[in-house]
């Protein structure tokens, strides 16, 4: 055995039968017995700990570590990484050449998928990037090479068909005098090779439910709402019921149905039938900070959210200026994704943002809080697979969106197949009436 951590740990009896002795390298060893730990041996040998023998004739070990050459077996794709190959310097001049070759490990049952590294500084004969596929030992028979873990990874990823890749080197040295080849995967152990994954991004969908105390459009959605973050990015959408002069280029929208959308349109009541679209929540904190909606972030909404429905009562202006009219319960659900997933979700309301189109409790006419929401994650899930994280389209109402997302389950490859946590951030306000 050589290098990485031990951990046993024993629910019940285990017995291990040796007939010949064993030699173990380990960077750790941790052992945890319930009562009783027995070791009997004729003969135990405790020292100062040694490297593991070589793994061939001329190279000694292959390893991946951080940036600051900190071992390690997993990475994101994003980060910096190195590969190390330490040969025997007895046997291996300094400057001599190690052939390597990048490669994806499928199993034992698929051929492993060669990967194409080039370098980060331009050949100013070609104007091109010259392709790594080789190595150079130094005086001590050590070579290393950083690799940036890029996006171009992902494609292997979804070749494999799971949420990871595996890397390791095939590496080859020809030994002049010898006129001898050596070659060998390394890491030597498929343990020891580099696990690669996406970063993971925190998915927080909030959903305020119709009090039960509503009744007509209130009761059937319209007094409930539904919004988003992803990461800490706060989407959500609601109508602007404000008179005034809207321009239909900002909205991609027709509002005065002559054909075109190039026009300032004057509305003089706008409604939650057919008004112009804003973002709701996020423009309620936005004015009450000085900001705009798209600087609002999660932790101010839930912030928002935890204030009462009716806020404080002024009494110069004798009204109640912060008041958060949310007064049904609320619900926050979590799930993880993949960065990528995130990012198709993310540029949805980007674009959304930019052309906030029409507002319209009829779905036909025009878009919801909820319909919004819904569409930005189907940009991440527009199949159905599996019967999770699938929201059809027939889903339109707060209630019927809190429904579906009881059975998303993440799928990130910290969380992956972890059901959705859902919970209740704020209870109905009692002292409200319709």
């Amino acid at each position: 055995m050589a290098g990485g951590t031990i951990n046993r740990i024993n629910g019940g009896d285990f017995t291990t039968f040796l007939d010949e002795g064993f030699t173990g390298y380990f960077e750790k060893t941790d052992l945890y017995a319930g009562k009783q730990n027995r070791f009997k041996a004729k003969q135990t040998n405790i020292a100062k700990p040694k490297s593991p023998p070589s793994v061939g004739k001329y190279f000694v070990r292959g390893w991946w570590t951080d940036e600051n050459d900190k071992p390690i077996k997993e990475a994101l794709i994003g980060q910096k990484v190195k590969f190390h190959i330490q040969m025997d310097k007895n046997k291996v001049p300094a400057g001599s050449k190690i052939n390597c070759t990048l490669l994806d490990w499928d199993g034992v049952l698929n051929p492993d998928d060669p990967i194409k590294l080039y370098s980060t500084t331009k050949d100013t004969k070609t104007n091109t990037y010259p392709e790594i596929n080789e190595m150079i030992a130094d005086a001590a028979g050590k070579a290393s090479l950083s690799i940036n873990l890029t996006e171009g990874l992902l494609q292997f990823t979804e070749d494999d068909g799971g949420n990871e890749i595996e890397l390791y080197f095939e590496c080859s040295y020809y030994d002049k005098s010898d006129r001898e080849t050596e070659q060998l995967d390394l890491p030597a152990e498929e343990f020891n090779y580099l696990t690669v994954y996406e970063k993971e991004v925190l998915i927080t969908v909030l959903i305020e439910l119709p009090h039960s105390k509503e009744t007509g459009w209130g009761a059937k959605g319209l007094a409930g709402h539904s919004a988003m973050a992803i990461g800490e990015r706060y989407f959500d959408y609601g109508p602007n019921n404000t008179p005034g002069i809207y321009n239909e280029k900002d909205y991609d929208s027709d509002f005065n149905n002559d054909g075109d959308k190039d026009d300032d349109v004057q509305l003089n009541e706008p409604s939650f039938m057919n008004s112009p679209g804003q973002p709701w929540w996020g423009t309620h904190i936005a004015q009450r900070k000085g900001i705009k909606p798209e600087q609002v972030n999660l932790r101010m909404v839930l912030e928002h959210i935890k204030l009462h429905w009716k806020g404080r009562y002024d009494p110069i202006s004798q009204s109640y200026p912060d008041a958060t009219q949310i007064y049904g319960k609320v619900h926050k659900i979590e799930f993880y994704v993949k960065e990528r997933e995130a990012n198709k979700m993310i540029q949805w309301w980007e674009e959304r943002y930019k052309h906030l189109k029409v507002y319209s409790v009829k779905p036909w006419t025009g878009e919801q809080c909820t319909t919004t929401v819904k569409s930005a994650i189907q940009e991440a899930f527009p199949f159905k697979v599996g019967g999770n994280n699938w929201i059809p389209d027939a889903t339109q109402t707060p209630e019927g969106l809190l429904e579906d997302l009881k059975a998303f389950v993440s799928t990130s490859k910290q969380h992956f197949g972890q059901l959705a946590t859902i919970t209740v951030i704020k209870n109905e306000a009692l002292d409200w009436t319709n």
